[in-house]
């Protein structure tokens, strides 16, 4: 069953799956026809027209200059990364899923791999207050389902913590827990965690947190936002490398992996 293109009125990266569709259709292409032109396969093209994979730059320039659109699909590139995609939840949590390598830089709380329940729940029972969350309980069994999947594998898992994300979320017994936790997994052989110190600062992660993540085939996916449910995909790949490279940028500044379990450990005897 073919699927069908997503509606362009949803946002503007929708705009150009669907553009890109119709323009094959309206010159009496083929999949394979736009494959040439990108240099990829048959499979992909699918995935751009349906909305599963965004055109990045690169893909533009090509099918602006192969059709002679006068720069269009560069020109909806340019203003889709101006704005949030609505689409992006279920787009994040796909890569996630199927990541074989992750970078995380998070500043403000412990991101989802390492979460308790306890300490999830916590933090989804804020978002409930907030009016963001409708269902307390089944967003934190949602989050365990996704936190088993990202795990599932071992992947490589690179976590970069400021050292504000320690800060309690709850009740002592509920962050020892939490502490606990993180330094278990910090002793898995695929998982680094890593504290940014205040000495560290000011750095690239004062303005937010982001998650970088390699999919199968070495195809690249960054995530940045979620605050009041705004968040942008990168799916570009010239820039999603620019990000891993901030990501090793900074990790230099941090604390070794010793360093930063036994700060751990002395956070877990103050709590």
């Amino acid at each position: 069953m073919v699927k069908p293109p997503p509606d362009p009125y949803t946002s503007l990266y929708d705009l150009i799956s669907f553009y890109l569709r119709f323009l094959r259709i309206q010159k009496n292409l083929r999949q394979h026809d736009v494959a040439e032109i990108l240099g990829c396969s048959i499979g992909q093209v699918s995935k751009y027209e349906t909305g599963e994979k965004q055109l990045d730059s690169a893909d533009c320039i090509k099918l602006d200059n192969a059709w002679k659109t006068g720069g269009l699909f560069s020109i909806l590139l340019f203003y889709a990364r101006l704005g949030p995609d609505p689409t992006w939840p279920q787009r994040v949590k796909r890569f996630q899923r199927a990541g074989v390598e992750h970078k995380i830089l998070n500043t403000t709380f412990i991101p989802i791999p390492f979460q308790t329940e306890d300490y999830a729940r916590a933090l989804l029972h804020a978002g409930y207050v907030a009016g963001n969350v409708l269902d307390v309980d089944g967003a934190v069994a949602r989050r365990m389902e996704l936190q088993a999947a990202i795990l599932d594998g071992d992947p490589q898992i690179w976590l970069l913590l400021d050292t504000p994300g320690l800060r309690p979320m709850g009740s002592r017994e509920m962050m020892r827990s939490q502490l606990d936790r993180v330094l278990e997994l910090s002793q898995a052989l695929h998982i680094s965690v890593r504290i940014l110190p205040d000495a560290a600062t000011p750095h690239i992660a004062v303005d937010g947190s982001f998650w970088w993540t390699s999919l199968p085939r070495r195809r690249l996916m960054v995530f940045a936002g979620g605050a009041l449910e705004v968040g942008r995909v990168i799916d570009d790949q010239a820039a999603a490398l620019r990000a891993g490279l901030q990501f090793d940028r900074l990790a230099a500044r941090a604390w070794n992996e010793d360093q930063t379990r036994e700060h751990l450990m002395r956070l877990r005897e103050d709590a």
